[in-house]
């Protein structure tokens, strides 16, 4: 009897354990799927944007009377501009509302045109991926909706485990990135300047 009480154990066991493997199977199975339909959705964007914007043209900042920033609508979603850090091979598509769900990189606050500007994602696939790698020196561009083209270098970077005004605030910054890595509770701080600043 104890025997058969220890096989019959055994057996369910085994058969949760198998379960759980199953289970673990299918769920990376399905983050694997999502991190590839974010990549591709990222990627015809930023095709379908700069398909309809007029070739872009380098610009640098200057003083305007109106710094409001034009969006172009997509699909549902309001772009703000395209971000390009060429080290990594990134070119990203950036949502003008940070309140509404996204697979994008979204602008918190902020304009291009006054050096305010803030831009959050996430270290998954199809937005910040080579989060760990971006140095001090870094190049990148940000063209908005109307082809501005504007060049950017990394100057500074911050560990920081809230992403807030606080943190974000820094007024010898022309551009600022922030991106939440999903598997540290932490967030990476990227301060840029603007080419013409330098």
């Amino acid at each position: 009897m104890r025997k058969q009480k220890r096989s019959a154990a055994r057996n369910a066991c085994l058969l949760a354990g198998i379960g759980l493997l199953v289970a673990a199977a299918a769920v990376l199975i399905v983050w694997q799927w999502g991190i590839r339909a974010a990549e591709q959705q990222a990627a015809a964007s930023v095709q379908t944007l700069q398909s309809i914007l007029p070739e872009p043209q380098g610009a640098v900042l200057e003083e305007r009377r109106d710094n409001t920033m034009p969006v172009l609508p997509l699909d549902g979603t309001d772009f703000v501009g395209i971000l390009e850090m060429p080290r990594y091979g990134s070119v990203l598509p950036v949502c003008a509302d940070w309140g509404r769900p996204s697979r994008h990189p979204c602008r918190l606050e902020g304009s291009i045109y006054d050096g305010t500007m803030q831009i959050g994602g996430t270290s998954q696939k199809g937005q910040y991926d080579f989060y760990r790698e971006i140095s001090v020196g870094d190049a990148l561009f940000f063209t908005d909706m109307t082809g501005n083209r504007y060049a950017y270098t990394v100057t500074d970077l911050r560990y920081e485990k809230h992403a807030d005004q606080a943190a974000l605030a820094r007024s010898d910054a022309d551009l600022t990135l922030f991106v939440k890595n999903i598997y540290a509770l932490e967030y990476i701080l990227v301060f840029c300047d603007a080419a013409s600043a330098r």
